[in-house]
């Protein structure tokens, strides 16, 4: 009934290295780590801070892990839950499970207690790793998620050197503490390890559960295949292209799908080196691509935004940078012009949700239209199925929701039939299942894919529809604006009208009003889309990933008029 595209006509401005023909393989990324460990054993896989863990150290780890989680009786298709910032444990835990075969689930080391017991008694894991500073949370809801076996705390600090080689500007834990019941992370490392790895069927076992952000009510843990897993990592190889000797940042947050994808999956598929940091921390960021000529950093918008307004920033030596991506929200045209004018490399742009493993849609160098989220990866088939009746797809030009298939689209929700059938669509002329994405999209003669906003994020003014994402486009026009989100607030009249919440470069700051940009927005956006109300903040709430959170700024818009 639902059928791609039929004419495919972003084919066009598909890359030239792109190939022909695709093959992932049967194996899971874990294999891949073991094989590197032969062929390259003495490589860097991870520097931390200057530790250096070879691909041999890192496999042998891994195996060893993997030992302790049987020894707990962890077996094929149990839940690990995983509640780490960057570090070498949450890499090495990562691919244990996947070794015998565990689900694992990436929990937000920001969740609080109702998030927590909420995640846990969905997921219902046998064993959780916890950082030490983090562990009073789970302590509270412990008795509340019976599911949960075995309880193993580590601190950030574990693989720090003495002496740091670059700025470590975190607590690294480890002073102590009441962990009643639980096993040290050196307890588990020093297990035997496992004799082989588990036999797996890719497509069809369960490798993660990654949980959405929980937008429209409570999280739910997209059910990700090795498969899935696999075949995106494979795929942000190809899109950047990635190299052996490339040296990657990792500063996106490991837990979320972006970072464990593309800073995480993607370098050791391709035997690369990956320089962690705990967090996004901008000085460290500099001294480490200074010291250890970092070629690839993965961020975000508003990462990539920071990144050039540091006041430190002209004082290292970034030149190694080959490639920056972005993603998150649009790509501001002056920002691509700077990063052009700096790097000498076009900052490159991909669209991609935890039911994607990351991105399925990018913009590649050579190839880009800046403020497009780009065109489908590889193998990617997608549909703009029209607002009104979703049988029909939207004509070119026409704004319409994205509906997505491929390799690396998650196979329904975990234990939510009603969601997933609600999202996920089966196919005629496919085995992959369609992902009703929720996002507004339209293609244009070239397509390219330009985002228009959220089906459920529409604001009606009017009676016209208006997308936060596109009037947040426009307003990244403005020489003097640095970030902003739109919502919409209440009118007597209209129904609704738009809100822009605008933090100024520093260099604007007491220099516009708000008057001055509601008068600028006027001439370049129809009169039913331009922000009537502007509020000027310092910063804006974001989420663990770095996004803006909307939502916050909708809430606390909504408390506020309610003191009106």
């Amino acid at each position: 009934m639902f059928k791609a595209m039929d004419k495919k006509i972003w084919e066009k401005n598909i890359p030239h290295w792109w190939p022909d023909r695709f093959h992932y393989g049967k194996d899971p990324l874990v294999k891949h780590l073991y094989d590197f460990s032969w062929r390259i054993p003495d490589k860097p896989a991870i520097i931390f801070y200057g530790r250096i863990i070879t691909y041999k150290e890192l496999n042998d780890m891994v195996w060893r892990v993997a030992g302790g989680l049987q020894k707990m009786g962890m077996k094929k298709g149990d839940r690990i839950y995983i509640a780490l910032q960057n570090c070498p444990q949450f890499i090495i835990a990562y691919y244990a499970a996947s070794a015998i075969g565990a689900v694992v689930i990436t929990g937000s080391p920001l969740y609080k207690g109702g998030e927590l017991r909420y995640v846990l008694n969905d997921c219902k894991p046998k064993v959780v790793i916890f950082e030490d500073d983090l562990f009073p949370v789970f302590a509270a809801v412990r008795d509340e998620v019976p599911s949960v076996e075995k309880v193993v705390v580590t601190s950030l600090g574990e693989y720090l050197p003495a002496e740091p080689e670059i700025l470590a500007s975190f607590d690294p834990g480890g002073h102590g503490g009441d962990f009643p019941d639980t096993i040290s992370w050196q307890e588990l490392v020093d297990s035997e390890p496992i004799a082989e790895l588990a036999d797996l069927d890719i497509k069809k076992d369960i490798a993660m559960l990654q949980y959405t952000s929980g937008t429209t009510g409570n999280p739910k843990g997209a059910i990700l295949t090795h498969f899935n897993v696999l075949a995106n990592a494979v795929n942000s190889g190809y899109g950047r292209p990635t190299r052996q000797d490339d040296i990657h940042i990792a500063v996106l947050p490991l837990f979320h799908v972006n970072g464990s994808n593309n800073s995480l999956n993607a370098p050791i598929l391709c035997g690369a080196t990956i320089v962690l940091l705990v967090r996004f921390d901008l000085e460290t960021m500099y001294q480490a691509i200074e010291k250890y000529r970092c070629s690839v950093w993965i961020g975000i918008t508003t990462m990539n935004i920071a990144f050039l307004q540091h006041p430190k920033f002209k004082d290292y030596d970034l030149s190694s940078l080959t490639f920056i991506g972005t993603g998150g929200m649009p790509l501001p045209q002056a920002l691509f012009n700077k990063y052009k004018e700096i790097f000498g490399v076009e900052l490159q742009d991909g669209f991609g949700m935890s039911e994607t493993m990351a991105y399925t849609i990018c913009n590649s160098s050579g190839y880009s239209r800046v403020g497009a989220i780009g065109i489908p990866c590889p193998l990617v088939d997608i549909r703009i199925a029209n607002l009104n009746d979703e049988t029909k797809d939207a004509e070119i030009g026409e704004e319409g929701e994205l509906w997505q298939r491929g390799p690396s689209i998650a196979i329904g929700y975990w234990n939510n039939p009603e969601a997933t059938a609600e999202t996920f669509v089966k196919s005629d002329d496919s085995d992959f299942l369609w992902l009703k994405t929720g996002d507004i999209v339209r293609m244009a003669e070239d397509g390219f894919l330009w985002l228009c906003g959220r089906t459920k994020e529409m604001i009606k003014v009017s009676g016209y529809s208006v997308y936060p994402a596109e009037v947040e486009e426009y307003l990244y026009h403005h020489p003097a604006i640095l970030e902003c989100c739109v919502i919409g607030i209440p009118h007597d009249y209209k129904g609704e009208e738009v809100k822009a919440f605008v933090v100024l470069k520093p260099e604007y700051k007491d220099k516009v009003t708000a008057e001055e940009i509601i008068d600028w927005a006027r001439q370049e956006m129809s009169a039913y889309k331009y922000p009537r109300v502007i509020e000027f903040r310092d910063t804006l709430p974001k989420g663990g990933t770095g996004k803006i959170m909307r939502k916050v700024l909708k809430a606390e818009e909504a408390e506020h008029a309610k003191t009106k």
